[in-house]
């Protein structure tokens, strides 16, 4: 009761066959890469707005802080021996 005809073992065999070369024709097939998420333009705009604003205001902060003093000549800022 356990043995197949030969009819029977073709039928598993091609079966088998057909799912493996199914699989492999689905597995080597390009994927569309997912697209990314856009944000809205105003929303961009504000972003971009408030991040300059943060790096304008964060570099005179540090600019008072360090107290940058300019050399008015160039002897000025020549070591000294």
């Amino acid at each position: 009761m356990g043995q197949l005809t030969v009819q029977e073992r073709r039928r598993v065999f091609l079966a088998r066959h057909q799912t493996s070369r199914e699989m492999l024709t689905r597995l080597s097939a390009p994927v569309p890469a997912p697209q990314p998420l856009q944000p809205s333009p105003r929303l961009s705009r504000i972003v971009k707005t408030v991040l300059i604003a943060a790096l304008l205001s964060a570099g005179w902060f540090v600019g008072q802080a360090i107290e940058l003093q300019v050399p008015t000549s160039i002897v000025e800022a020549l070591p000294r021996r």
